[in-house]
């Protein structure tokens, strides 16, 4: 088991077609979640600093709270966040997983796409595998000089972007340029919306608001 997943790691980092496809065959959407569940937590626990010079510092709460509560207080509040922020993880983030597999999903089928959810959300799921660099910088900065975290997350963040669209790819069949636009039509949707709604309020319900106040006045 170890073996296939360091198998399936090497392929969807460094041998993205042969792994993807490897993964839409063979995986499911489960297999999917518990990858971006790990990674999520990997990523977190390696780059989470508790620290006494970063509780001393911290900026949990605004400086006026710290006159009002006792400091054995904050110190067992700070203590506590990373277990907290654990469990909302656990919470929520499968619930942030499953539904970005269903909006892909539908928008690929929209789209002609062919993939089944349970395919696409196996592709998903390891294509959050780049994120694990990430805990390598958090190990790197806690007991090195270095700090690049920030460097590897911007880095992690666009192979795995890189991964997602070839997932769309591989699993529905689709052009590179299809894909792209299957998964940032979500993102291209509520900005749309944003936009006729800012026009919305500009062109109708702003002299109706200016009508009414006049009434008023």
């Amino acid at each position: 088991m170890l073996k296939n997943f360091l198998d399936d790691f090497y392929d969807i980092l460094f041998n993205y077609r042969k792994g993807l496809a490897r993964v839409a065959e063979e995986k499911n959407i489960w297999h999917g979640l518990l990858v971006y569940i790990i990674v999520t937590l990997v990523v977190f626990l390696a780059t989470l600093d508790i620290t006494p010079a970063s509780i001393n510092g911290s900026e949990l709460f605004p400086p006026e709270i710290y006159f009002l509560l006792p400091p054995q207080l904050l110190d067992v509040i700070w203590r506590l966040l990373p277990l907290v922020t654990i469990l909302l993880q656990l919470v929520f983030g499968p619930l942030y997983f499953l539904l970005l597999v269903a909006v892909l999903s539908f928008v690929s089928d929209l789209f002609g796409g062919n993939a089944r959810a349970s395919n696409l959300g196996a592709v998903i799921g390891y294509a959050h595998l780049p994120f694990l660099i990430v805990a390598v910088g958090g190990l790197l900065g806690r007991y090195t000089p270095f700090n690049i975290t920030a460097f590897l997350i911007l880095a992690a963040f666009f192979w795995s972007l890189w991964l997602h669209i070839a997932g769309l790819q591989q699993v529905n069949a689709f052009s590179w340029g299809r894909s792209v636009l299957v998964y940032f039509m979500p993102l291209i949707a509520l900005l749309v919306s944003f936009i006729l709604f800012m026009l919305l309020v500009i062109v109708f319900i702003t002299p109706l608001l200016m009508q009414v106040w006049e009434g008023f006045i």
